[in-house]
Order: structure tokens, then C-alpha cells, then sequence
């Protein structure tokens, strides 16, 4: 996509030295540090464009805060952090989100491990690879607003990761971060 159809920004105001607002499309503002178990290294990520895409990567870390073991799905057996997704959070949850990053993983692969007060990093990717081809075309804000990561963890030891009974969201989500350009 071409670049000027990316950034389009809305500004208020008050007089020529004061901006009140100034904000792209209708994203929300910074979300606060919450007490989630998976923690983002920042609250805010800034898109870069890059030659054919536009990315950000977030760094989250799980601690494993509890006294037993806590399991987590992983894509194939030399995998040493879990499977992971993005989604949408708040106010931005009904809004479409696009990720061009899917998992293509073989199949019987156990699940792995994280032990008591041990933890694990992610790095998640953001945004995407230019769409031009698309239909119906991937819009700017399709890649962008307020966002969480959730992990693949699971209740219980499994023999195959296909099997892996999620722990509950609010176990294995991040806390909220935003996405702009």
C-alpha cells in the first residue's frame, strides 16, 4: 500500500503554539500498566516502515509465578517458548485486526514447560507485509489500535501440543498495549 494512505492525522487546536489532541484515525490512548502475567516491554509501538511492510516487534515476558510447572504449547520440539497470538483489547475488539504471522507447525510435538519462578520472552510480530493483492484490501487501520498477546498455555502436560487444554485468557494474556504508525 502506498504510504499516504497510512498516516492520516487529526489535530485539535486550542490555539497556534497549543495542541490539545493530536491522534491518527480514532485509536485510543496509551492503556495503563496493568497486573497481567505476561508483561510488554513498552506500553506503545510505533509501526516502522520498511522496504514492502510496515512492523513493530513486542517483547513480552511470562514469569511463572506459581509453585508447579506451567505448561505451554509449542510448535515443534526444538520450540522453547510458546505458540502466541494477537488480538484486539478494549474499545478496539470489535474492530477487524490483520496479522500476516501464522503458525505452521508439525504435529505431535509435546508440550513444554515453564518451571516455578522461571520465564519466558516472546517477540511478537506486528503489522504486516504490504497486501496489494488483497480483496477485500487491507485497510491502514487494520493493523493498528489497542492489542494483547496471548500465549498457549495449558492446564495440564500434554504428549501433543494439538491437545493442550488452555489455561484460562486472563492467565496467559498480555497487558494492553497500543499499535500506531
Amino acid at each position: 500500500m502506498p504510504s499516504r494512505h497510512f498516516v492520516k492525522f487529526g489535530c485539535l487546536t486550542l490555539s497556534s503554539v497549543i495542541t490539545i489532541s493530536c491522534a491518527t484515525g480514532s485509536i485510543n490512548g496509551v492503556p495503563s500498566r496493568d497486573q497481567s502475567p505476561l508483561q510488554t516491554d513498552s506500553l506503545v509501538y510505533h509501526l516502522k516502515r520498511l522496504p514492502g511492510e510496515y512492523r513493530a516487534y513486542v517483547s513480552a515476558t511470562f514469569r511463572n509465578q506459581t509453585a508447579s510447572p506451567i505448561y505451554f504449547a509449542r510448535c515443534n520440539r526444538a520450540s522453547t517458548t510458546p505458540m502466541f497470538g494477537l488480538r484486539r483489547t478494549g474499545a478496539d475488539s470489535a474492530r477487524v485486526l490483520f496479522s500476516d504471522f501464522a503458525w505452521a507447525c508439525v504435529g505431535g510435538v509435546p508440550t513444554g514447560s515453564i518451571a516455578p519462578n522461571e520465564s519466558v520472552t516472546v517477540n511478537v510480530p506486528a503489522g504486516s507485509l504490504d497486501q496489494r493483492a488483497k480483496q477485500p484490501p487491507l485497510l491502514p487501520e487494520h493493523i493498528v489500535g489497542l492489542m494483547r498477546i496471548e500465549l498457549s498455555l495449558c492446564e495440564k502436560y500434554s504428549a501433543d501440543s494439538d491437545d493442550c487444554n488452555s489455561l484460562p485468557q486472563a492467565r496467559r494474556s498480555s497487558n494492553a498495549f497500543l499499535v500506531t504508525y
